[in-house]
């Protein structure tokens, strides 16, 4: 009976360790093809220059005719680096929910479903490659133009120590939800009005323009609920103005979005993969 139980184990950790293979091969596979593409990469980050150079003249003239030092706790300084923070976070999503759409339309999605991976994590180990260069490189600009604009960032060592947990959850939750708007396109011709609409409520209420803290009220309580600000507000309040019990809120804030929107991922996925005949295409 011990031997059955050890030679069990041994088999689950066996499956378990080539699982993990694979889906790291497909990270791998997908940090080197984006690589490859590095002046296209660098080209979509010209864009934060011009984001961050707006944004700046936009708050200097905010606080200047107000005669604020600071507004909602943030200095122009700390602005900046939020906004290009915020900023870096969003250039750097992939063209998910486009991808998954044109594969639905096309019966490409027949052919993937039949691979021997799960089609989720396959296009999460693709898309978390890709958004792996697009932030090293976006975040490389961002913080080159806010430094010749603003100056230092008010980054803290826990604040630097804490943002890629943070932000790791913040790009996996932004994965399940494009994920399940590409997966409409099994029931809709084109998905492109429910991405644009989710993109704009993260721009307004994610505070990728602004900070949450600068919202009046009943808004800003309403924004700091949804899952847009574990997202974009979240990491980036990490980094500029690190607090451990805002960390420890955010986390659980994450988790519990995360979890929510995995369920409902896996809902939509069961249903739209019931429309599909492998054989058939």
């Amino acid at each position: 009976m011990n031997a059955s139980i050890v030679n069990s184990r041994r088999g689950i950790r066996q499956r378990i360790s080539l699982t993990a293979h694979k889906y790291i091969a497909i990270l791998y596979v997908s940090i080197v093809n984006n690589l490859t593409y590095m002046v296209e990469v660098v080209f979509r980050s010209v864009f934060l220059i011009i984001f961050v150079y707006i944004f700046l003249q936009l708050w200097t003239v905010t606080y200047a005719s107000r005669n604020l030092s600071s507004l909602g706790g943030f200095r122009i300084s700390d602005m900046i680096w939020y906004l290009a923070m915020t900023e870096t976070i969003a250039l750097s999503l992939p063209q998910l929910t486009r991808q998954i759409d044109m594969e639905v339309r096309s019966g490409e999605i027949a052919y993937l479903l039949g691979r021997p991976c799960s089609y989720v994590m396959y296009r999460f180990a693709q898309y978390f490659g890709e958004r792996i260069v697009r932030l090293v490189m976006n975040t490389i600009v961002a913080g080159l133009i806010a430094f010749i604009f603003v100056g230092p960032p008010p980054f803290t060592w826990q604040g630097l120590v804490a943002w890629p947990l943070v932000l790791l959850f913040a790009i996996s939750i932004e994965y399940a939800i494009y994920f399940s708007v590409g997966l409409l396109a099994f029931w809709t011709e084109e998905t492109a009005p429910f991405s644009l609409v989710i993109n704009r409520l993260a721009m307004i209420l994610g505070g990728m323009l602004a900070p949450l803290e600068i919202l009046p009220q009943p808004i800003r309580g309403i924004a700091q609920v949804l899952p847009f600000s574990a997202i974009y507000n979240g990491p980036a309040h990490t980094l500029i103005r690190f607090n451990l019990g805002q960390f420890g809120a955010l986390l659980l804030q994450q988790s519990i979005t995360l979890a929510i929107s995995c369920a409902v991922l896996a809902v939509i996925y069961w249903l739209a993969t019931r429309r599909v005949s492998i054989n058939g295409g």
